[in-house]
C-alpha cells in the first residue's frame, strides 16, 4: 500500500494547565478543562510505501503542529489516501524551466529511486523474517531496554491481554 499524506492529532494532559498555560482550552470527556489539541497533515509529495519518507513528513507536521511546553496525553497518526502499489503510475508529463539544470535533476531522481529501491528490498527482507520467525525474530534496540513493552505485546492477541 502506498500513501501520500499524513495526519497527526496530539491531545495533551489536564496537567499542561497548571503550568501558565495561556492558549486555547476545552474541555475532555469528563468535562475538565485541557489544552486544545493540535491537529493537522502534511503532503509526502508522492504515492509512497518508504518508511523514510513518510517518518520525515510525520516529524516535521509534529514539530509545526504541537507545543513543546505541554505534556502529551494521546496522539492520533493516520496515513491518508492509501491505494494499492499497482494502481499508481509516474506521471508521464514533467513541467521544466529555464533555471533547473534538467540532468542534474535526473541524476537527483535516480539516486533517490536506488535509494528507495534499496529502502523496499530491506522492508520486504525483514517482514519475511518475521513471517517466517515470528515477530520477535527482529526488534529495535529499544525493545530489549527495562520497562519495553514490544517483545511482550507481539505475543498478545492484537497487542492486548486477552
Amino acid at each position: 500500500l502506498l500513501t501520500d499524506q499524513v495526519v497527526l492529532s496530539v491531545g495533551y494532559d489536564a496537567q499542561s494547565l497548571t503550568e501558565g498555560y495561556q492558549g486555547e482550552v476545552s474541555s475532555d470527556w469528563y468535562g475538565r478543562k485541557i489544552p486544545k489539541q493540535a491537529h493537522g497533515s502534511e503532503n509526502i509529495g508522492k504515492p509512497t510505501s518508504s518508511t523514510r519518507l513518510i517518518m520525515d513528513a510525520m516529524l516535521r507536521l509534529y514539530d509545526r503542529i504541537t507545543d513543546p511546553q505541554l505534556l502529551v496525553r494521546r496522539m492520533y497518526v493516520v496515513a491518508n489516501r492509501v491505494v494499492p502499489a499497482k494502481d499508481t503510475e509516474e506521471p508521464a508529463y514533467e513541467q521544466m524551466d529555464l533555471f533547473t539544470d534538467a540532468e542534474e535533476l535526473r541524476k537527483q531522481k535516480e539516486a533517490e529511486e536506488k535509494e528507495l529501491e534499496k529502502e523496499k528490498r530491506l522492508q520486504n527482507a525483514l517482514l519475511s523474517i518475521k513471517q517466517k520467525y515470528g515477530k520477535n525474530a527482529i526488534l529495535h534496540g529499544t525493545s530489549y531496554e527495562e520497562g519495553a513493552t514490544g517483545k511482550d505485546r507481539n505475543n498478545q492477541i492484537g497487542g492486548h491481554k486477552a
